[in-house]
């Protein structure tokens, strides 16, 4: 009973985008009680046919063992898949993961890697946790001028804890290496993902409107949390 006619006859024939919007329908509890075990069955089937957005939303549900048994691996596993495949999300999740340990031990230079993957696709978090690092050091070749600039670009984003670490990484860099960050802060432009490691097309009119001859279907944004989620 969950949507409409052509969502559900759509999934019925296999289609992957279907699958995938009834997955986010029964996780995020649109029109329907929230079930992650049910989400998880139907991000599965998209992931499955190479829905990369279901793949990482997959992995989210795996890192927090929702719908599913807990399992970093598993988590892992599908988080790098998307991140492979341009997701940022997925890649700064990978990250999180890398320095969490999961049990493992903390890979911080791993964890660099794809924190800069994905702070250089405009990811907030990750800019932060990057100024982090490259301030103290840990999993890249301490340097405050890289600090500075990633502190700085998370928070252009907002992030309010940025800005003070910012200004707290400003007072110990000369004027020269201040010039200099402050230039590639202003050259700096945020890589794109591919299309379809973010977006899952839809009908037009999306999928609860009566279907239409010959619609060609329109990209839909997919929302994701800040950090290390996709419940919003």
């Amino acid at each position: 009973g969950i949507g409409g006619p052509g969502l559900r006859t759509a999934a019925m024939k296999g289609d992957a985008t279907a699958a995938y919007e009834i997955g986010l329908r029964f996780a995020e509890g649109k029109g329907v009680a929230t079930n992650y075990d049910e989400a998880a069955k139907w991000y599965d089937r998209a992931a499955q046919a190479g829905v990369i957005p279901a793949t990482f939303r997959l992995g989210t549900l795996y890192e927090k063992g929702l719908g599913v048994k807990k399992d970093a691996d598993i988590a892992r596993r599908y988080y790098t898949q998307a991140a492979e495949r341009g997701n940022a999300k997925a890649m700064h999740n990978l990250a999180v993961l890398d320095a969490d340990g999961g049990g493992r031990g903390a890979n911080y230079k791993s964890a660099a890697q794809w924190f800069r993957k994905a702070a250089d696709r405009g990811v907030a978090d990750s800019q932060f946790n990057l100024g982090i690092l490259y301030a103290r050091g840990i999993g890249v070749e301490q340097n405050l001028a890289e600090s500075y600039k990633w502190f700085s670009l998370a928070a252009a984003q907002g992030d309010a804890d940025a800005s003070g670490k910012r200004d707290d990484v400003a007072k110990r860099l000369d004027p020269q290496s201040l010039a200099a960050a402050k230039l590639a802060i202003q050259t700096f432009s945020a890589e794109p993902q591919p299309d379809d490691a973010v977006n899952v097309p839809a009908p037009n009119g999306g999928w609860d409107s009566a279907p239409q001859a010959n619609a060609k279907p329109a990209p839909k944004a997919v929302a994701t949390k800040r950090s290390a989620s996709a419940a919003h």
